[in-house]
């Protein structure tokens, strides 16, 4: 498992500062590719922009504890903000949104253009529907005002710490640039027909979306954005569109990029119906687990998102590298080696690191980061208990063990995990379970 993934999991381990664990990578993990050898890592560069004088001078008063760990600049207004973007690179980019002249999402609209792979921040004290469509493509994350300076600090140490996680520059700007994934088109024109019918209710959005792991990471991501207001993180498709309400999310979809279809061309050896098939088998064995086996309804929910979610680095990566995605698929299915030692093997980062740094991005709860980036080694996340990823991990080992997809080469279950949480019978009695429905 490569150094990415594994410090994503703080579930039972002390955490550092920025929220993920700390300590040395496992030994033969890549190590980050932008970094030279005998050089010390780049220092985090971040912009802030704002077009109050007042506000500038908090910010640099305020961040002065940080100048120790980050090269920090400050940009009175939006203009002035335009240029310092086009002459230089930015780790972070922490935007005010309604600033005369340059605007904040004309601000990020050209970081995104030209560095995709900056992370994009809004912070701003007035909003309303038609701003937060108008950031909604162009942000990873939304900040409201008034925001304590700790809680701002808070945000930056996590997400610079998010993008050391991926090493690979090329691998930051796919993923730091997407607006949006796109899903499978035949769930892409059902979800636009039922919005446009004026009687479709909540319910029926969420059994919609909670079949594409594309959809439901977007709309996750969204209702966990600080606009909102919402006072808990939201985990599970069908309360994203209950707190969200179908009128919302029909003004975002008209107004935004937010849904579009795969095309199935651009990588002909990815096979995204039953990728989504089997994600979708997964998310419903991880619930069938919390519900009749734990009795934890809460976590039940927990567990359905990220199983629908927990291969959708797979679809970033057909989605952005087709060609040489597609070689990886040959290869694992003709050598039968698990396709994420052949992801690494060639990308130096696994479909579970580019989903969970994408999840981490968008600000989604740390236990769905955790979940997607260790569902191949439940044991970097927690080790005598079971926790969201060891129930994701079984679940897709479980499914797998079906046969229902001979071109899927199959996860084996880590067996030393089933003995050190007493799971190994429970694992043999769900699986027979299983085979008998």
């Amino acid at each position: 498992m490569s150094s990415s993934a594994a410090d994503y999991c703080c579930n039972h381990r002390p955490v550092g500062a920025d929220g993920f664990l700390p300590g040395r990578a496992p030994v033969g993990a890549p190590t980050n590719l932008d970094s030279v050898p005998g050089k010390p890592p780049a220092r985090t560069r971040i912009l802030f922009v704002d077009d109050e004088p007042a506000m500038i001078r908090v910010l640099k008063m305020g961040m002065r504890t940080m100048a120790g760990e980050w090269d920090m600049q400050f940009a009175e207004g939006g203009e002035a903000g335009l240029e310092l973007v086009k002459k230089e690179k930015f780790d972070v980019v922490i935007t005010d949104m309604r600033m005369a002249g340059v605007n904040g999402a004309q601000l990020l609209n050209h970081v995104l253009r030209h560095d995709p792979q900056t992370v994009r921040i809004i912070l701003s004290g007035y909003a309303d529907l038609s701003e937060v469509v108008n950031c909604v493509g162009l942000t990873h994350q939304y900040l409201t005002k008034p925001c304590g300076l700790e809680d701002l600090k808070s945000c930056l140490r996590k997400v610079t710490g998010i993008k050391q996680k991926l090493g690979h520059e090329k691998l930051r700007a796919l993923t730091g640039g997407l607006a949006s994934l796109p899903g499978i088109p035949e769930l892409y024109l059902e979800i636009a027909e039922a919005l446009q019918s004026p009687s479709t209710s909540a319910d029926r959005i969420a059994e919609i979306a909670s079949k594409d792991p594309a959809l439901s990471a977007k709309l996750l991501q969204i209702s966990n954005s600080a606009f909102f207001g919402f006072s808990r993180k939201v985990y599970s498709v069908h309360e994203a569109v209950q707190m969200l309400g179908v009128s919302v999310i029909h003004s975002l979809a008209m107004a935004v990029p937010l849904f579009t279809a795969f095309d199935r061309a651009k990588c002909p050896g990815f096979h995204i119906d039953q990728v989504w098939e089997h994600s979708a088998e997964v998310a419903v064995i991880a619930r069938r687990i919390y519900n009749e086996h734990l009795d934890d309804s809460h976590r039940a929910e927990q567990s359905f998102a990220a199983g629908v979610m927990h291969d959708i680095g797979k679809l970033i990566l057909a989605d952005k590298l087709p060609g040489q995605y597609d070689a990886i698929i040959a290869e694992s299915k003709a050598t039968r080696t698990e396709l994420y030692k052949v992801e690494r093997k060639h990308l130096n980062v696994t479909h579970a690191d580019v989903g969970a740094y994408l999840l981490a991005l968008w600000g989604l709860p740390v236990p769905l980061i955790e979940a997607l980036a260790c569902h191949h080694a439940p044991r970097r996340c927690c080790s005598n208990t079971l926790c969201l990823a060891g129930v994701i991990h079984i679940a897709d080992a479980l499914q797998h063990s079906q046969g229902l997809h001979p071109d899927l080469v199959p996860n084996p279950v880590d067996t030393e995990y089933l003995k050190q949480t007493g799971l190994d019978a429970h694992y043999e009695s769900w699986r027979g379970d299983l085979n008998k429905r």
